[in-house]
């Protein structure tokens, strides 16, 4: 169990090390591009598709900080209603049904992203699409991790050692 949250612990540094990034990479090529266009009516070409990725690798990796700290969105209208005794099991059913789910859209992510790099799709930066695009199956399957480990953690304290 300590391996597990030592491997999880790094994944969160360098996942936060690549949202700072991207973000201060967005902050400066938005604003770049918002003093070219306005100052001196040009602009870079493909800043704004960069732009685009740049939003959907953060918004993926934020996702999966988020799970990781289980601030993910959640409909917790059980846990209201439910005794404390079946807040594990609740807590397990829940961390099962997103395990699943995120596993399923990776499968799914991943058919789009071989399509693409079997088009062999350029952005308009001259980066092959299937490149910046393969957040989305990682997102997901970071997700998938992080609630596979939320689920071994419940596990856990329903047996009260590790299994």
């Amino acid at each position: 169990m300590h391996m597990l949250q030592r491997l999880e612990q790094w994944m969160a540094v360098l996942e936060r090390s690549v949202v700072v990034i991207s973000f201060v990479g967005l902050m400066l090529l938005g604003l770049l591009q918002i003093i070219l266009r306005n100052v001196f009516a040009s602009g870079l070409f493909g800043a704004d598709e960069i732009l685009r990725h740049l939003v959907l690798w953060i918004g993926f990796l934020g996702a999966s900080l988020a799970t990781r700290e289980q601030r993910h969105l959640r409909i917790d209208i059980l846990s209201r209603v439910l005794p404390d005794k079946y807040q594990l099991w609740l807590d397990g059913g829940t961390h099962l049904l997103a395990l699943v789910g995120c596993v399923m859209l990776a499968q799914a992510a991943w058919v789009f992203v071989r399509e693409e790099w079997m088009a062999q799709t350029v952005l308009a930066a001259g980066i092959a699409a299937w490149v910046v695009q393969s957040i989305i199956p990682l997102g997901f399957c970071l997700m998938a991790v992080r609630f596979a480990l939320h689920l071994i953690k419940v596990g856990v304290r329903v047996t009260g050692k590790l299994t």
